[in-house]
């Protein structure tokens, strides 16, 4: 087990911490190996873990990511109504919602693996001031072993608020 002061989670033992300092937040990494690493963010801040999105809808109609030009602004193309578009087919990765320790958690995981974000969201792990905390863990692009180990580590996460 892990113990990071305001939260725990049960890895296996070749998993090593790796302190990093942040600027608003908790934040640290976790090596996996060799090749994987897993960073996390506990603050008001957290990424939500949200896809970058090769697509929108505007008007009933859907368009797909074509290009983007060297000022960064993205060209998109018509695909076809928005109503005949099945969205999960544009989509990396797949969400799932679950409870961890009393909490509402997204959980991301690669439509294939090794392709793909691995990744817990928690959007309200407690009130810290007038905000909320929130809670994010993720690794990219994880092999095959590491991405089931750390999906069966999401469950065993534990928050402890610690008096500052």
């Amino acid at each position: 087990m892990l113990d990071f002061g305001q939260f725990t989670i049960t890895v296996p033992a070749t998993w090593d911490p790796v302190k990093v300092r942040g600027i608003d937040s908790y934040v640290g990494l976790i090596a996996l190996g060799e090749e994987d690493t897993i960073n996390f963010d506990l603050g008001w801040y957290s990424n939500a873990l949200d896809e970058d999105k090769k697509f929108m809808i505007q008007n009933g109609d859907f368009y797909v990511l074509d290009s983007v030009s060297s000022d960064g602004a993205a060209n998109f193309m018509f695909y076809g109504k928005a109503d005949t578009v099945n969205v999960e087919n544009f989509l990396e990765n797949k969400i799932t919602w679950t409870t961890v320790d009393g909490r509402k958690a997204k959980i991301i995981s690669p439509k294939r693996t090794g392709q793909g974000l691995t990744g817990i969201y928690i959007d309200s792990v407690w009130m810290a001031g007038s905000a909320r905390d929130r809670f994010q863990m993720n690794g990219r692009n994880l092999n095959a072993e590491n991405e089931r180990l750390l999906l069966k580590a999401f469950e065993t996460l534990r928050f402890k608020k610690i008096a500052k």
